[in-house]
């Protein structure tokens, strides 16, 4: 009798332990069917717009991608532009474009008739068109449509900044969706033309750039700017040291150095300015990589006042080069007669 009941015990035990794993389960399979249904639209929607948009790029000229930085987008803001660009393959490029800009010089003060040049990407391809800035430096472009808008300007008498030319997204938020605004008009540069004076340049024939080819071992060459030649003494150091790709991680193991024994460099930052400072240089700037690193950086692209010699001399120095090739692209001007102004004539 009493087996009897352990055994009727152990059945019902073993029924429970059943039923449950059987209830565990399906509710896993409903969670799993349930995630590749929520997926499933997003990637057919993905489809149609990549294949729209690459045979639409066959007939458009190429724009700049958004100068402003791409924010992170909430997903329910693509699930939307995707749900929209399904419904209408056509739907980027027919995006309304408004856009307000404005024009000043390096003191910030407006520029009047300036060239102003659109070119939007829009369903025939491209669409271009013409303005100047009033006098008050403002300029627009109302009422048209497309995907991507590039804006450039120039006036003769005035140099090109890195903001003469920008480019703005109208269509896909991961691009980084531009907000025209007319009372917050973006802000173009131009600089005045001033006294020029002779420069001794780097250039040679049509290129404006020396291409030097240190060892990679990191013994040094000299450049000599007056004589236009790489050697063994001129007025910059030139030192490299770069180890063969390590093929697991892409990197290497490598470094830079640039040394004015007599003299310094200072980074530029201000494309307005033609004025070498006269204080803050620095003889030596070094850099160096370690393979693996998350600070690890394939190149280096940099532009310097350089100062030297006694009496000082000034210039300025634009480099770059990278991890894998020896070659250091060089442009330099140097003003021979010992002042400051670095402005061509």
């Amino acid at each position: 009798m009493i087996m009897k009941k352990y055994f009727i015990a152990l059945v019902i035990l073993v029924g429970l332990g059943v039923f449950w794993w059987l209830l565990a389960n399906r509710a896993q399979k409903n969670i799993t069917q349930s995630s590749a249904t929520n997926s499933q639209p997003a990637q057919e929607q993905s489809r149609p717009v990549e294949t729209i948009s690459q045979t639409l790029q066959k007939q458009q000229t190429q724009l700049q991608p958004a100068t402003a930085s791409k924010p992170s987008i909430p997903n329910n803001v693509m699930e939307e532009y995707f749900k929209k660009t399904e419904a209408d393959p056509v739907y980027d490029w027919k995006r309304p474009i408004n856009f307000w800009g404005r024009v000043v010089d390096e003191s910030n003060e407006p520029i009047t008739t300036v060239s102003v040049h659109f070119v939007w990407n829009d369903t025939n391809g491209t669409s271009e068109a013409d303005t100047t800035s009033d006098g008050n430096g403002f300029f627009s472009l109302t009422d048209r449509k497309g995907k991507g808008l590039s804006v450039s300007i120039g006036k003769e008498g005035y140099y090109g900044t890195s903001s003469s030319r920008q480019s703005f997204e109208y269509a896909n938020p991961a691009n980084g969706l531009f907000t025209p605004d007319q009372m917050n008009p973006v802000v173009f540069h131009l600089r005045k033309k001033g006294v020029g004076v002779d420069l001794i340049v780097s250039q040679n024939g049509m290129s404006t750039f020396m291409k030097i080819s240190p060892p990679a071992n990191g013994s040094p060459v000299f450049l000599d700017f007056f004589a236009h030649q790489v050697g063994n003494s001129g007025q910059l150091k030139i030192e490299g040291w770069k180890e063969p790709k390590d093929h697991k991680t892409a990197q290497n193991n490598w470094g830079f150095r640039l040394t004015v024994p007599d003299g310094g460099l200072v980074e530029d930052t201000d494309d307005l300015s033609f004025e070498a400072p006269d204080i803050d240089y620095q003889s030596v700037w070094e850099w160096h990589f370690t393979d693996g690193a998350a600070d690890w950086q394939g190149g280096i692209n940099k532009k310097y006042y350089i100062k030297f010699s006694n009496p000082p001399r000034y210039g300025t120095i634009n480099f770059n080069t990278s991890a894998f090739t020896p070659t250091v692209y060089l442009e330099y001007k140097i003003n021979p007669d010992g002042s400051r102004n670095l402005e061509p004539k």
